[in-house]
């Protein structure tokens, strides 16, 4: 879809991600990475930091992938080395393993306290009922990850190393679908609250709904708008001046896809911006928008999508995305080009949505009220 980008970018695939920790070992995939990332030690990051190459890491639901990019094709000895790598341990390992932990636990204690994150989890929990565990782990479980764990599980990890791009196609597989899921994750929606001292709110709703075609949720985000162009910004600012600031987005968990918008507000105001956001999102939903709003967006939704196949990991993310048979950014981008409206994308009967808000005491009652008056 646009002009190929000088140079060469492969990408490694590492065949476990943070859901495939055992309970008692949460935070281990994510403490292999840190290793693998050192680039103190023998192999691709040492190699990627003596050559100049761009790097850049992913830990997903069921991999942990490492993406390099190099002027030259000597990229493509990154797999070798970061295999190497892996296979490698000395005395010096153990002492970085020790290090590691503890800027992994620092980390993880950090990000627990960021109110995005808080927000992010409540809002999970008011869908489904259940937040998942941090990627980072738990000061309980990283004790557990001994130098003699993460040894095994380094070498357990090589054999399966799965590479992409830069002329090194691996045969197709499955993407590592997780295991069908022993508790009940159906969609229960209501409302969760995070109690903080601060004066101002994070506020979330988010509204399960059905897709029939390709393209028409990322067009919708582009509706609702995280910028001055989208009906967040008139419905919050333009009209009523009452957000400091708001976005859009979806997403796709167990099979239901879900649209939210967020805004951060005085507390005062979160009943009023809890039923604003339910009416503009589930407005949509029951209405879409009119055939110049729906243009402009879908214009803004392909310029996002064009503009993404510019970034320097891009056509290795797609040779990836293929081999584990997703949906590619080009196939997205010809779904958008075909789009005439947003038919096809209701909101779910008889669903209650999720909202969520980190703030002071009386924003869960507010946000209770809000819920409970809305159709």
């Amino acid at each position: 879809m646009t002009a190929p980008r000088p140079g060469h970018a492969v990408i490694v695939d590492l065949p476990r991600g943070h859901e495939d920790d055992p309970p008692d070992r949460r935070g281990l995939a994510a403490l292999v990475a840190r290793l693998l990332a050192d680039t103190g030690r023998p192999g691709a990051a040492r190699l990627a930091a003596d050559r100049g190459w761009r790097t850049r890491h992913q830990l997903e639901a069921r991999t942990s992938s490492f993406a390099y990019w190099s002027l030259d094709d000597d990229v493509r000895e990154a797999g070798p080395a970061l295999a190497s790598g892996a296979r490698r341990w000395t005395d010096e390992d153990a002492e970085r393993l020790d290090r590691a932990r503890a800027a992994q636990l620092a980390l993880a204690g950090q990000r627990a306290g960021q109110v995005l994150h808080q927000l992010n989890q409540a809002s999970h929990r008011a869908a489904w009922g259940w937040a998942p565990p941090s990627p980072l782990g738990a000061p309980e479980t990283l004790a557990h990850l001994s130098a003699q764990a993460v040894r095994e599980e380094l070498a357990g990890l090589v054999p399966a190393l799965r590479l992409h791009g830069a002329g090194s196609p691996t045969p197709p597989d499955d993407g590592r679908p997780a295991p069908a899921p022993d508790d009940d994750r159906r969609w229960r929606g209501g409302v969760e609250h995070v109690p903080t001292t601060a004066e101002s709110a994070r506020l979330s709703v988010r509204i399960p709904c059905r897709s029939d075609r390709p393209g028409t949720l990322e067009v919708l985000v582009e509706v609702l708008g995280s910028g001055p162009e989208g009906r967040l910004h008139h419905a919050l600012r333009g009209e009523r001046g009452i957000a400091y600031g708001f976005s859009a987005g979806h997403w796709s968990q167990d099979s239901t896809p879900s649209v939210a918008a967020t805004a951060f507000v005085r507390a005062r105001d979160v009943a009023q911006t809890a039923r604003i956001l339910l009416d503009t999102v589930g407005g949509l939903l029951e209405n879409p928008p009119g055939e110049e709003e729906f243009e402009a967006a879908r214009q803004r939704c392909l310029a996002r999508l064009l503009t993404s196949l510019d970034d320097p990991f891009a056509a290795a993310d797609e040779a990836r995305r293929t081999a584990r048979g997703q949906t590619t950014v080009d196939a997205l981008v010809r779904s958008v080009e075909a789009l005439t409206s947003l038919d096809g994308l209701h909101a779910l009967p008889g669903r209650r949505p999720a909202v969520a808000v980190v703030g002071p005491g009386a924003c869960g009652r507010a946000a209770e009220q809000a819920l409970g008056s809305h159709p």
